[in-house]
């Protein structure tokens, strides 16, 4: 799974002037607005995205391309005027986002690339209970935190206090099924695409004794979802989940007591019901777990000895002999990963050698690598990248500094 990107409508900052591209960026064009971003693409070259018109007071406009290129075609509102914003795509070409209701309400939605001017299928909040000793009001509001490969959509059910419950909706439908406690404030964190009794799995992070976090995993049996506790690591205060693959492996971080000698590491559950395995760097460096693919293989981030971030590719998480940093381009020292495909592309955010940012994507088998410039352009960014690894997409301005939606075939 890609857990990194969490898309928004962003501005688009400084890129390369490289010339040795790993790909080409292609312009969607500006049918759906003045200044746009691509924010998801599928494994099927179909893209999202969202634009701002040429109007200081008009609503974004979020839209769906079918190929690399476009047209955008504009994504209808739940309400009239009220605005929304997109920012996935799931392979069967669901679409997830969230809008504005008529009341000024906010809920995640989901639209489909085939009938993109039909207004989206809302993710209703769970409704109220009746029956002593459980007597709760509806909740008032939904926002969706993940969508599974199938549509299936993680989300977070919002009461009018503000209590919220990790709720999941079933492809297209738009029915709460509750997963954790009623407001008892867990944080959906990723859904799989592997389905167990016809449902996939999913990790939380919720609170325990003292506030203290406590990561689970819920996995569909016979009946309903099972939850339980993964086990933390000896000797940690906690552990915390970042993203789940389709064999039930999870990946997030452990915090330990005395953080001088015993820094947060990586942690890397088999199954949900294994000791985790902690990543050990040299130098005592603090790590923290970011990712996971299908292929077992993990993300992680660290500080250098400059203090710097540096993302790390874990291929084998039964050792740490085998942790690989990702260099930055030549002459620069920041990256910053944004998407993890199943076949070990990262896509990232890089800076050149004149402190400019750029869109580069780095593999096992090559070095990190910018993508090409849009139309006499000088800046870029990317916000993700297909689960196959295929594409890329995000954002770039031309040579009159406006910012286009882009993507990228990758080799």
């Amino acid at each position: 799974m890609q857990p990194i990107y969490r898309n928004t409508l962003t501005a688009v900052v400084l890129a390369t002037t490289s010339t040795a591209y790993a790909a080409t960026l292609v312009d969607f064009g500006h049918v759906a607005g003045a200044q746009c971003l691509a924010t998801s693409i599928n494994d099927n070259g179909q893209a999202v995205g969202n634009c701002s018109p040429a109007s200081a007071s008009a609503n974004n406009v979020p839209w769906v391309a079918a190929q690399l290129g476009g047209p955008q075609q504009p994504l209808a509102p739940l309400a009239s005027g009220q605005p929304c914003s997109v920012g996935a795509i799931a392979n069967n070409g669901r679409l997830l986002g969230k809008c504005t209701d008529a009341a000024n309400l906010s809920f995640a939605v989901i639209w489909s690339a085939s009938t993109p001017g039909s207004a989206p299928t809302k993710l209703n909040p769970l409704a109220g209970t009746f029956l002593f000793p459980l007597l709760r009001p509806a909740d008032v509001q939904t926002s969706a935190m993940a969508i599974s490969q199938q549509g299936a959509v993680l989300a977070q059910s919002i009461s009018a206090s503000g209590a919220q419950t990790v709720v999941l909706y079933t492809a297209g439908n738009g029915t709460p099924l509750r997963i954790s406690d009623y407001g008892d404030n867990c944080n959906g964190i990723d859904v799989n695409s592997a389905l167990i009794n016809g449902y996939p799995s999913l990790i939380m992070n919720c609170l325990g004794a003292n506030a203290t976090p406590v990561p689970k995993v819920a996995v569909r049996g016979s009946s309903g979802y099972a939850t339980s506790s993964l086990p933390v690591a000896t000797g940690a205060s906690y552990c915390t989940v970042a993203g789940i693959n389709d064999q039930n492996q999870v990946v997030g971080t452990c915090v330990f007591p005395d953080s001088d000698d015993h820094v947060p590491q990586t942690a890397f559950w088999p199954t949900p019901f294994s000791q985790p395995k902690l990543l050990t760097l040299p130098l005592n460096a603090k790590n923290f777990g970011l990712a996971i693919n299908n292929a077992g293989h993990l993300l992680a981030r660290r500080g250098d000895p400059t203090g710097i971030p540096q993302i790390l590719f874990w291929e084998n998480p039964n050792d740490s002999f085998g942790i690989r940093p990702i260099q930055p381009l030549s002459g620069s020292v920041t990256t910053q990963a944004v998407g993890f495909a199943h076949d070990d592309t990262v896509a990232m955010i890089c800076e050149n050698s004149a402190q400019y940012i750029t869109a580069c994507t780095w593999t096992p088998n090559s070095s990190t690598q910018a993508l090409g410039p849009i139309n006499g352009g000088s800046k870029s960014q990317l916000s993700g990248i297909s689960p196959n690894g295929g594409f890329v997409v995000g954002g770039a301005t031309d040579a009159e500094q406006k910012v286009s939606a882009v993507a990228a075939t990758l080799p």
